[in-house]
């Protein structure tokens, strides 16, 4: 499949199989785009705002601060497009909210991100990290994937919670038709079904990575999601918003 996108036959790729079998594919066959020094798997994840993107989310369990800087660049880029965000915040996953906290690379990565051509909130709390404050939320992708999957599975514990306080309590018949329907948009809000996958920003083509347990609405989704990004010019965009960024002396 990598090897057809970077022939010119297909526009994108997308994969539910192995995550990093899919990134060294990607990466292999398409390389980077110009600047870029590490890729980052942008997830978009809900908030009590709506949404925000995650990067990196896995793509890489080690980071240098300017890897950090440009996450910080090409997530702000991305969520104008996917969150249809003119000027999205974005802020550093840290341990507390002054400058000064977190090891050497946040200390760093903070630094650099302030210099960015990008609305930098500053340090941002895990405790924070689903309450809409910022738009993109940039980390390692180690840190990343463990928030992801804590996250995940907070999900699915309120999910298994709320059906066994329904069976347990008599509700009257409206009310719980309420509760169904309240219960039914929850779910649609963390489903990561509803959007399928999430591209692999700073690649030289389009990649799209599919959730390790998706099911079919899963990839129907993610392969709408690899053409309608398509069509927006995500890469192209990335690109431009990388170069502003080292013509402003970025590296």
């Amino acid at each position: 499949g990598a090897a057809i996108v970077a022939g010119g036959e297909a526009d994108a790729l997308f994969s539910g199989g192995h995550s990093g079998a899919t990134f060294l594919a990607a990466r292999a066959a398409f390389g980077m785009a110009p600047g870029v020094g590490r890729p980052a798997l942008a997830v978009t994840v809900p908030t009590r705002a709506g949404a925000a993107i995650l990067l990196d989310a896995g793509a890489n369990l080690e980071c240098l601060p300017e890897h950090l800087c440009q996450f910080g660049v090409m997530g702000a880029a991305y969520a104008r497009i996917a969150l249809s965000v003119e000027h999205p915040k974005v802020g550093l996953l840290s341990i507390g909210e002054e400058a000064g906290k977190g090891n050497d690379l946040i200390r760093e990565a903070h630094a650099l991100l302030s210099r960015a051509p990008i609305e930098f909130l500053g340090n941002l709390e895990a405790r924070e990290f689903f309450s809409g404050r910022a738009d993109v939320i940039v980390c390692d992708g180690f840190t990343g994937n463990i928030a992801l999957k804590v996250g995940e599975g907070l999900v699915e514990l309120a999910q298994e919670m709320v059906r066994e306080e329904l069976g347990a309590e008599l509700l009257s018949q409206i009310g719980g038709l309420l509760t169904r329907r309240a219960f039914a948009r929850f779910r649609q809000r963390v489903d990561y079904a509803e959007r399928g996958g999430a591209p692999l920003l700073g690649l030289d083509r389009l990649a799209v990575v599919g959730h390790g347990r998706s099911s079919p609405q899963a990839v129907e989704s993610g392969i709408v999601t690899a053409a309608r990004l398509v069509e927006q010019r995500v890469v192209q965009r990335m690109a431009e918003a990388l170069g502003r960024a080292e013509g402003k002396g970025q590296r």
